[in-house]
């Protein structure tokens, strides 16, 4: 089975890019990758004599990670925790394998939820298709005064 590689990590530490470059490679903002190194993120990222950030592909690559964490909802200082962790050595691959394990658990049962509010929309949709076809009435206006309770959302384990 092949190893699965959203990105592939780079030993290239040489300085090449601008945060301009960086953003149009990424489709992150220059301001974004600018806070994510002055957080302290983003190992390696030298700096030309006029103090101008310049982003090596191993420099690239740590951005990306952490993008990815952020985006998973792993907050900033998890983040830094992870990436000090991850330059002190294999001697702290337990403890970062337990923050991946945790954030991945996180991460589904956000999926779950989203999946169900999923659902409801495509319930929804389906109920307004209906009505704009002219196949039903509206049984979610409180003004038809109805006796039965109207059928708002699917059944699901809300």
């Amino acid at each position: 089975m092949a190893e699965i590689r959203p990105f592939a990590p780079s030993k290239d530490r040489t300085p090449r890019y601008t945060v301009k470059e960086v953003s149009e490679l990424t489709g992150l903002s220059a301001y974004t990758i600018r806070y994510y190194e002055n957080s302290g993120l983003i190992p390696s990222v030298d700096r030309t004599d006029g103090n101008i950030r310049m982003f090596s592909e191993y420099a690239l690559s740590w951005l990306r990670l952490v993008h990815c964490l952020r985006a998973t909802g792993l907050p900033i200082d998890q983040v830094r925790h992870y990436i000090r962790m991850c330059e002190q050595g294999d001697s702290t691959i337990p403890e970062r394998a337990e923050m991946i394990f945790r954030q991945e658990e996180s991460l589904r049962r956000q999926l779950e939820s989203l999946q169900q509010q999923f659902e409801v929309l495509k319930y929804k949709k389906e109920y307004y298709k209906r009505l704009l076809e002219g196949r039903g009435q509206d049984s979610c206006n409180p003004a038809a005064r109805q006796k039965a309770e109207p059928d708002i959302v699917p059944e699901l384990a809300l």
